[in-house]
């Protein structure tokens, strides 16, 4: 078995235990019937600190407040995170024509900080929307919140002209308001399922926690 496919095998079997573990915690949760909500005990994000693309310093409280859509990729990843943030894209532009967009923040975090400077990631996401926020830092600020997430994360071979692929994560994280972590969207991503998932959250948080 060649170390590219090792690689792969491993981060489907993390990927899977995560999976099993949340799922077991959400949807089925006695007195909700909201698919992949992780309720009544969602996971409050540890404290973490990173810098966004202006350089700013980003932490736990920068959560507070809006409703965040956490996605975890890299600056030259060849599809799934392009593909994925073309999602969300429209997911915050029909947001945005219904009035709803201004609680909602779209973060996209490096798991390439050697490669994605904060200028990189900036110039990145201005293709997709100028709104949407970037986080990068040193490798141990980006491991310390990929670890709050449970994210994975994994270096591929460097080639022969020096570049490498990075595998990881390909969800899509919702947190609430007061730092919540209260889903977990799982690829295949589209922006009706998204959007549809996120409307019925923030509806049963709203009746149920006046």
């Amino acid at each position: 078995m060649n170390t590219k496919l090792i690689i792969i095998v491993c981060l489907l079997t993390l990927a899977t235990g995560l999976g099993v573990y949340l799922g077991g915690r959400a949807g089925n949760q006695p007195g909700t019937r909201i698919e992949g909500l992780l309720w009544p005990d969602p996971i409050t994000i540890e404290p973490f600190a990173v810098l966004d693309q202006h350089g700013a310093s980003f932490t736990e409280s920068s959560l507070q407040g809006k409703w965040s859509l956490l996605f975890f990729g890299y600056t030259h990843c060849p599809d799934i995170c392009p593909l994925t943030l073309s999602v969300i894209k429209q997911v915050y532009e029909q947001l945005a024509q219904a009035g709803m967009a201004e609680d909602v923040q779209v973060l996209f975090a490096t798991v390439d900080p050697e490669r994605d400077t904060l200028g990189k990631l900036s110039g990145y996401l201005a293709y997709f929307n100028p709104d949407f926020i970037g986080l990068g830092g040193t490798v141990e600020q980006i491991q310390n919140l990929t670890q709050r997430l449970g994210a994975i994360s994994m270096r591929g071979e460097t080639d022969k002209a020096g570049g490498y692929l990075v595998d990881h994560t390909a969800a899509v994280f919702l947190i609430d308001p007061k730092g919540r972590l209260l889903s977990i969207y799982s690829p295949p991503h589209t922006s009706a399922a998204m959007l549809s998932r996120l409307a019925n959250i923030r509806s049963f948080i709203s009746e149920n926690e006046r």
